[in-house]
């Protein structure tokens, strides 16, 4: 998921810039990463349609207007993603596991990297507390939509 595509314009500090980047290249490769193993497994990638409420998680993003706020978001949406892919890691073949993992290492950095973002940046208890409101946000809409996505797949 590109959480930051959008956003890379609006960023001046070279170093928060240069993680972004990263951060939407490699959302890129896991995305081909999956849509090349979902074609080897039969399937045609490019018929999924996200739940609408897939829409929700880019509205909420965009009224974050700041980095700190921003960053909370994603730390929260990896959050989710990371115990996601655990689940997915331990009911898959051997070949979807393979990309996982990659995939899995990918966001294992990207968390590394926020965690230190906040250490760093979370330096009042008024911060602290606003990342984790933000958090909460993120896991609380991914879990709707993963609600949702349960529902499609069940039908």
């Amino acid at each position: 998921m590109d959480l930051f595509g959008e956003k890379l314009k609006s960023v001046n500090d070279p170093d928060i810039r240069t993680v972004m980047e990263q951060v939407v290249a490699d959302n890129k490769k896991h995305a081909k990463l999956f849509s090349d193993r979902a074609r080897e497994l039969g399937e045609t990638p490019e018929t999924y349609k996200p739940p609408e409420i897939g829409q929700r998680i880019y509205d909420i993003l965009e009224t974050y207007d700041n980095v700190f706020d921003e960053f909370a978001y994603a730390w929260g949406s990896l959050i989710h993603f990371s115990d996601l892919l655990s689940l997915y890691h331990s009911v898959a073949d051997p070949g979807s596991r393979g990309v996982i993992e990659q995939v899995e290492d990918d966001v294992i950095r990207h968390l590394s990297y926020l965690e230190d973002y906040f250490s760093a940046n979370s330096d009042t208890p008024e911060k602290k507390e606003r990342a984790r409101e933000i958090i909460a946000v993120a896991d609380e809409i991914y879990a709707d939509r993963e609600d949702e996505e349960i529902k499609w797949y069940a039908s």
